[in-house]
C-alpha cells in the first residue's frame, strides 16, 4: 500500500525536483519508471492495469503525448542522415523524456486517474518557493553583488527558463488568500532580478492580462497580480545592469558601426558578457553585439541553413552547420557563444527541415485549440507560456526545458479529464 502511494505521488515529486536543479528530475524519473515496471508486473504486464471501467484518457492528453512521441521519433529518424553520430546519440539521450514521460503519465491515468496529479501544481509552487529562498540566502551569505541578479541569482538554471516556470505562479496561487499578494511580490521581484528580457516581457504581460480578465469577471485576485507586476518592474530596475539598454540600443544603432582600435580594445565584454567585439579574419573589427543581436544572428543563420537544406541537416549536425553559417555571415558573436538557433521552431527546422517545423507547429497549435475546447486553463496557459518562450529559446535542447515541457503538458491535459471510475 505504501509503495502504491509513493507511485501515485511520483509526478508531484518530479515536479518538485525539476525546479530545484536542472538534473534533479533524473532520479525521480528513474524511480517512477522502476516502480511502474514492478507494479505492472504484479498485474501480469502493462495490459493488466487497463481494467474494466477505466475511461480513455482525455483527447488533449492523447494529442499532446502523441506529439511528444512523434517529435522524438523524428529525432531518431534524423540519425539516418546525420554525419556526427556521437552528437546525435547524445541528443537522443537528453531528449529521452519526450518518449518516457507520455508513457509514465499514460500509465498513471490508467492506474490512478487524477489522484496524485492534482498535487503537481502545489508541488511545483513549493519547489519554486524553496528555490527562490535558497538563491536569496546564497546571495545574502556570499557577500557578492553578482549573486543578486542574472545568472548569479538563477544559479544552475538559465534565467529565462526560471522566469518561464515562475510565470505559472499567477495561476498556481490561491489569489483569494491574503498572503497571495506577498507571494507574487516575491516571485515578481525574483523574475525582475533574473534580468531576462524575455521573462520580463512574458511574465508581466501574462500576469497583466490575467489580472485584467479577473477584474472584468469581478473575481478576486487582480490586486495580487498587479502587485506581482509592480515588484517585477522594481526588480528589473534593480537588476537591469545595462541589459534593457542593450536591447533598446540594438534597434537604435545603425547596422554597421566603425570602431576605432582604441574603442575595440575596451569593448571586449560589457553588460554581463553579453556585448562583445571581435576581430575578423581580415583584421577588421566587428561592431559591438549583444544578446539581442546574437539571437538575430542565430535566427538569420538558421533560416539560411533551412533554405540550403530543406530536408534538415540531421539530429547531430545542427551545431556544426550553424557554425559554418555564422562564419559565412560574419556573425562572430553567435560563433563565439556557439549559439543554437534560440528558437524551438528553428531548432527543429534546421535539424529536420520543413517537415520538422510543420510537425512542431501542428503539435502546439493543436494543443492550444484543444485546451480552449476543453476549458483547460492550466494547459492553455502552459501552452501559451511555452510558445512565447519557445520563440526565443530552444526549449527542447536541455533537460531543464524538456522535462517541464512534457511533464506539465501531460499532467495539465489529464487534470481536465476527471477520475476514471473505481473498480
Amino acid at each position: 500500500m505504501t509503495a502504491l502511494r509513493v507511485l501515485q505521488y511520483m509526478p508531484a515529486v518530479t515536479a518538485f525536483a525539476m525546479v530545484l536543479h536542472p538534473r534533479w528530475s533524473t532520479f525521480p524519473l528513474a524511480i517512477w519508471l522502476i516502480m511502474l515496471l514492478i507494479d505492472a508486473a504484479a498485474f501480469g504486464g502493462l495490459k493488466g492495469v487497463v481494467r474494466k471501467g477505466v475511461v480513455p484518457a482525455p483527447i488533449a492528453f492523447q494529442w499532446f503525448a502523441l506529439g511528444s512521441v512523434v517529435v522524438y521519433a523524428l529525432m531518431v529518424l534524423g540519425m539516418a542522415w546525420t554525419e556526427h553520430a556521437v552528437q546525435g546519440w547524445f541528443a537522443l539521450e537528453v531528449k529521452f523524456s519526450m518518449l518516457l514521460l507520455p508513457l509514465l503519465c499514460g500509465y498513471h491515468w490508467r492506474r490512478f486517474g487524477v489522484q496524485g496529479l492534482k498535487r503537481v501544481p502545489n508541488a511545483m509552487a513549493v519547489g519554486l518557493a524553496v528555490f527562490m529562498l535558497w538563491r536569496f540566502g546564497v546571495a545574502v551569505v556570499s557577500n557578492d553583488p553578482s549573486a543578486w541578479r542574472y545568472d548569479g541569482l538563477a544559479g544552475p538554471f538559465h534565467p529565462t527558463y526560471m522566469g518561464m516556470y515562475l510565470s505559472l505562479m499567477g495561476w498556481f496561487m490561491p489569489l483569494d488568500k491574503r498572503w497571495s499578494a506577498a507571494s507574487l511580490a516575491l516571485c515578481g521581484v525574483f523574475v525582475g532580478l533574473l534580468a531576462s528580457k524575455a521573462a520580463w516581457l512574458i511574465v508581466s504581460g501574462l500576469w497583466l492580462v490575467h489580472g485584467i480578465h479577473r477584474m472584468i469577471k469581478q473575481v478576486n485576485g487582480t490586486g495580487a497580480l498587479l502587485t506581482g507586476v509592480a515588484f517585477l518592474v522594481l526588480g528589473a530596475w534593480l537588476g537591469d545592469g545595462g541589459r534593457w539598454q542593450e536591447f533598446a540600443g540594438h534597434f537604435q544603432r545603425p547596422e554597421v558601426q566603425q570602431l576605432t582600435g582604441q574603442s575595440a580594445s575596451s569593448a571586449a565584454l560589457e553588460t554581463d558578457n553579453e556585448v562583445v567585439a571581435e576581430h575578423t579574419a581580415e583584421g577588421s573589427v566587428e561592431p559591438k553585439a549583444g544578446s539581442t543581436a546574437g539571437r538575430i544572428q542565430a535566427w538569420e543563420a538558421s533560416v539560411a541553413v533551412l533554405m540550403s537544406s530543406p530536408g534538415g541537416v540531421g539530429t547531430g549536425d545542427v551545431a556544426d552547420e550553424l557554425g559554418k553559417q555564422y562564419k559565412s555571415n560574419g556573425a562572430y558573436y553567435a560563433l563565439k557563444k556557439q549559439m543554437n538557433p534560440h528558437s524551438v521552431w528553428l531548432q527543429m527546422a534546421v535539424s529536420h527541415g520543413w517537415v520538422g517545423l510543420l510537425v512542431m507547429l501542428v503539435w502546439w497549435i493543436g494543443t492550444l485549440v484543444l485546451s480552449r475546447r476543453m476549458g483547460s486553463v492550466l494547459l492553455g496557459v502552459w501552452a501559451a507560456v511555452w510558445v512565447l518562450n519557445g520563440t526565443i529559446e530552444s526549449l527542447l535542447e536541455l533537460q531543464q526545458g524538456i522535462v517541464p515541457t512534457v511533464l506539465l503538458g501531460c499532467v495539465f491535459a489529464l487534470l481536465e479529464g476527471g477520475s476514471p471510475p473505481s473498480d
